[in-house]
């Protein structure tokens, strides 16, 4: 049997530890990951592999110069293919494999797994696949491409790396494929080309067999340190089958000879040939010494990985934490939970390394020194967005400090683009925006300054001027700060990502003093917003009043004089405007307390009538789908956090609609509707559905991704979809279940005929939830 093992992967999660070795070869207990992968296969019976190389290629060449990798009962021929140019993981198959004439397994060169192949191969054989994906249920699904299966095992569906929101299961693509030589033929010659992107996608559309093997063994893809950390001390534990050293004692493993002295080993650990360990040292657990290591007298060395060569010295100190090939800890140095230095740097005498700061290789820690910066690069992890956003105390967790490192981040995604920036009426807001802009500014990119204002104004604002990104800040005793997309729009996944990974890994655009440009500041801004809300009533509004509540003053002051000078009077219809002016309901008399999603449902109404789709958030109440098809229109759903590319269509029409997230645009729409009509708005409601909206949020205690797997199967038909979150049929209505951006918490939002309906079946959704819950964390 045949296989590729894909070993071209730089590893840039990795750094500091990849900077001179590529991803395959860093070493997992002593050894380099490519060696448990070769052991694997030889366990399973492969005996030749094409292996796939481009990053850093003589490290693995030259480790197997051979070409053959043995074991005690039987070896595996190598083949080194390396690459000129990126083609993708596909293309790189292709490459490798294209003379290959029975179905071989693909492998990625930087994961660790004891999977049983030989049951995969059996499968995918038995099954006459096309391809078959060896899949596994993970904790958090976001970092991984979902598969989605029927009960025959055959592959329904992909949805790549999303956000909580739209993670309807936790089964995840491992990146281990069984192919048919077939297969290479979809694949173009010499471009790149990708598995999960492209190629599955274009095989599900051909209607190929495409199975998912489900697998139960142990698998860790070694994406970043954490697990980098923790998969060796997995390998410790004996959550792996795979070939450790000799024992000396019960959990105490040893490849070369014990190092003499009177130190304390607290299994698991791993010692390495000719590693010194100095007087009254304690060691472990979860610890390894790697070939040559030396540790000094009375040091601590706890859950953490100490690569060769490297040096801890007399009474310091490594909890959780990574020392790169001849790295050294001084005297009394210490490094904390997720630190890493990398090969041959040096952390001073009595310094101190914070937790999740990495030092790049060959850099000097000075003695004494309390290091809460990465220096030169780094990869602490943070998770900036939640569903309102980028938000914090205000001078705690939000700081003109990190509103600059922020800015930095947001002009090195578009360093020759230009962001709009606005802030709420408060000083804290002003002054941590201009941090934010400075930040900006010192990237090369471009500002448009719109000085205070509100959301929905600078949501319109970053269209119009064609900005591509729009920044608002909120403040108060908790700062908010929104991110927004071209046109307003909320951010896609990937950008997310994107700016996510430069805040963690300080991979920052910088630009000299003379490419530094000057904020634009634009007064008019608060004049071409208000022609556009002008334009929503073409015929002015005389013969109609109205008054304005709003619980932001600007955005209340900006729609009283535009509806003044739209000749609308004061009194009648009392519209309430939300804090950021996004949303408007309104009170009458006659109708009562009539909901935001009622005034949305009516401006729709309008746009219908007027032969219009409409481009509508996917939380947006479903029975305005409803009242499109009774005019044979569409309604189109952008999400808030969508996987790149997938509500594309949904997004080029939002941007031409900004008045469905703009409440006072939906004011003058709604006011110029009834005056085009000659109704009132009482004889406007009894044209849509009876219909109400009742929204609560439920701690998630678990996975949400699996919660979320557990309520598709319960319902088939709303598994894995390119929207976000389940709808769920219940009842006389339905309830969209979504997990928040962090997954810490689960929205429901019921839809029935009355708001006492939609309000039960929140609560009956959210008992059978805690239930779930309940029972899944008793089962462990």
């Amino acid at each position: 049997m045949k296989a590729v093992i894909m070993a071209g992967g730089e590893g840039s999660r990795l750094r500091p530890l990849t900077c001179d070795t590529p991803k395959p070869m860093t070493r997992l207990c002593g050894r380099p990951v490519l060696a448990y992968i070769l052991d694997l296969l030889a366990r399973h019976g492969f005996d030749e592999a094409a292996v796939t190389l481009r990053y850093l290629p003589d490290a693995v060449t030259n480790w197997l110069e051979e070409g053959v990798w043995h074991t005690k009962n039987r070896e595996v021929k190598l083949h080194f293919i390396e690459e000129d140019r990126p083609l993708g993981t596909a293309g790189g198959v292709k490459h490798a494999a294209d003379w290959y004439d029975d179905s071989f397994l693909v492998i990625s060169g930087d994961a660790l797994t004891d999977f049983d192949l030989s049951a995969a191969m059996k499968f995918h054989k038995e099954k006459r696949a096309a391809a078959t994906l060896l899949v596994k249920q993970v904790k958090d699904p976001r970092e991984y491409g979902l598969v989605n299966y029927d009960e025959e095992n055959r592959i329904t569906g992909f949805l790549e790396k999303p956000g909580w929101s739209q993670a309807s299961t936790n089964t995840a693509n491992t990146g281990i494929y069984i192919l048919d030589p077939s297969v290479l033929t979809l694949i173009p010659e010499g471009k790149s080309y990708d598995f999960g992107k492209q190629l599955f996608p274009l095989m599900l559309q051909k209607g190929l067999p495409l199975f998912a093997f489900p697998c139960d063994g142990y698998w860790c893809d070694i994406g970043d340190l954490d697990t980098y950390l923790s998969c060796q001390q997995d390998i410790l534990m004996g959550k792996v089958s795979c070939t450790l050293p000799r024992q000396e004692e019960d959990g105490i493993y040893c490849s070369g000879n014990m190092p003499e002295g009177n130190y304390q080993l607290v299994p698991p650990v791993y010692i390495g040939e000719s590693v010194t360990i100095g007087s009254g040292a304690v060691v472990g657990p979860g610890s390894v010494l790697d070939d040559r290591c030396s540790v000094g007298k009375g040091a601590s060395i706890k859950s953490s990985v100490m690569l060769p060569g490297s040096y801890a010295g007399d009474r310091s100190s490594l909890c959780g934490a990574l020392l790169g090939p001849a790295a050294s800890v001084k005297r009394a140095g210490s490094m904390f939970e997720a630190s890493a230095a990398g090969a041959g740097s040096v952390v001073g005498e009595r310094a101190t390394v914070m937790p999740g700061v990495r030092i790049w290789p060959g850099k000097q820690v000075e003695d004494g020194l309390v290091l809460r910066e990465n220096l030169k690069f780094g990869s602490l992890h943070i998770e900036l967005f939640d569903d309102e956003g980028i938000a914090g105390e205000t001078g705690v967790e939000v700081t003109p400090e990190f509103c600059a490192r922020l800015g930095v981040a947001i002009g090195s995604l578009v360093p020759s683009g230009r962001v709009a920036v606005s802030y709420s009426a408060d000083q804290g807001s002003k002054c941590l925006c201009q941090a934010l802009i400075s930040g900006i500014l010192s990237t090369g990119a471009g500002v448009l300054d719109f000085g205070m204002g509100f959301e929905a104004e600078l949501r319109y604002l970053t269209g119009f001027y064609e900005a591509q990104l729009g920044i608002f800040l909120s403040g108060g005793l908790k700062t908010r700060i929104a991110v927004l997309e071209k046109n307003g729009l909320p951010l896609t996944r990937g950008l997310e990502r994107d700016l996510e990974s430069k805040m963690q890994r300080g991979e920052f655009k910088r630009c000299s003093w003379e490419d530094i440009q000057s904020a634009s500041v634009l007064q008019g801004g608060q004049i071409t917003y208000q022609k556009e809300l002008m334009s929503q009533a073409p015929e002015g509004l005389s013969g109609l009043s109205a008054g304005i509540k709003s619980a932001c003053r600007q955005a209340g002051e900006v729609l009283k004089q535009t509806l003044k000078q739209l000749g609308c009077g004061q009194g009648g219809l009392q519209f309430h405007i939300g804090n950021s002016g996004r949303t408007a309901a309104v009170f009458g008399e006659e109708v009562g307390y009539v909901w935001p999603e009622k005034v949305l449902a009516l401006c729709c109404l309008d746009a219908f009538e007027q032969g219009m789709d409409v481009a509508l958030p996917s939380d947006a109440p479903r029975v305005i789908n409803y009242l499109a098809q009774r005019y044979d229109r569409q309604v189109l759903r952008y999400l808030d956090c969508p996987v790149e590319g997938c509500d594309q269509e949904a997004r080029e029409l939002a941007g031409k609609q900004p008045w469905v997230r703009d409440g006072l645009m939906m004011t003058v729409r709604l006011l110029n509707l009834m005056k085009r009509r000659g109704c009132s708005l009482a004889e406007l409601l009894k044209e849509l559905p009876s219909f109400a909206v009742s929204s609560r949020s439920v701690v998630c205690r678990g996975n949400p991704g699996e919660v979320m797997r557990s309520l598709s199967e319960a319902e088939r038909g709303h598994r894995l979809s390119s929207e976000e979150g389940i709808l769920l049929p219940v009842g006389d209505g339905q309830v969209l279940v979504r997990p928040s951006n962090r997954g810490k918490s689960l929205r429901l939002q019921a839809e029935a005929e009355s708001y006492e309906t939609a309000n039960e079946l929140c609560g009956g959704l959210e008992r059978l939830l805690f239930l779930h819950m309940k029972q899944t964390k008793e089962r462990g």
